[in-house]
């Protein structure tokens, strides 16, 4: 990469095997970057660390993309950050002998994603007990997290987290990577440009008022930690169609049923 400014810190080991046209997409957000807080990065201990801050991109390709799923920031654990938002690197199974598994529940963002998949795809009431989510028929549904992300990725949904660092300066950092996320989404919208735009939370929807994110079709709700979030009406409209949670043949035809 020469010169470019991917060929520095942390986006020389963060880019290693990706895609060209990633490179593309990524080129003139790193240079926007400020390089006295990436060094400042180099001399510090930060999550996920930089071989895995982009790791999603290794995961879809940009052609693919149907959806940018974002998140806030990596998880605090250094086994569970692992660069892809919402995705925990410590959970495995996600069932356990009395529905969800005890690290899926434990994650209370993950445990409401995984509620709002199973409403939306037909296979437990919005207001569902504990009881009825461990009657669920897994057969043929996914079995780990990671065979979750897989039929997320095959379905073109990119997630990332509109921080990729995770520091003991939070706000500094959305500050920092705010520029850089806001040229990633224009470049990465003229590759896509059908793609729908999620934001999960707070700082992702901050995300939603830069000139970027112009164009783009764009669902925001609430940080999934929320319960409220199980239920929100656009984004199970989103996710209804990608049957994520796998091909249950028990599930409600057509559709999942509609929040109450």
């Amino acid at each position: 990469m020469g010169n470019s400014p991917l060929s520095h810190y942390p986006f020389a080991q963060a880019c290693a095997d990706l895609d060209p046209a990633w490179l593309r997409v990524l080129e003139a957000p790193a240079a926007a970057m400020d390089p006295t807080y990436l060094r400042g990065l180099e001399a510090a201990d930060w999550l996920p660390g930089a071989p895995l801050m982009l790791s999603p991109l290794r995961k879809v390709a940009p052609p693919a993309v149907t959806a940018v799923l974002m998140g806030e920031s990596p998880y605090p654990r250094r086994q569970s950050a692992i660069g892809e938002s919402f995705n925990d690197g410590a959970v495995g199974s996600i069932w356990g002998s009395e529905g969800l598994a005890k690290p899926v529940n434990k994650a209370t963002s993950l445990r409401n994603i995984m509620k709002m998949l199973l409403v939306a795809e037909g296979l437990i009431s919005p207001l569902a007990t504990a009881m009825e989510i461990a009657a669920v028929d897994r057969r043929d549904l996914v079995v780990t997290l990671e065979d979750l992300f897989v039929r997320i990725r095959a379905a073109g949904i990119l997630c990332v987290n509109a921080i990729p660092v995770l520091t003991a300066n939070k706000a500094r950092d959305a500050k920092q990577w705010r520029g850089f996320m806001d040229l990633f989404l224009a470049n990465l919208h003229r590759l896509a440009p059908d793609a729908t735009l999620l934001l999960f939370g707070n700082f992702a929807k901050d995300l939603g008022t830069v000139a970027g994110a112009a164009g783009w079709n764009t669902i925001a709700a609430e940080h999934p930690y929320n319960v409220s979030f199980i239920n929100d009406v656009a984004v199970l409209g989103f996710f209804r169609p990608c049957t994520c949670c796998g091909d249950n043949p028990k599930r409600h035809p057509g559709e999942g049923r509609d929040p109450l």
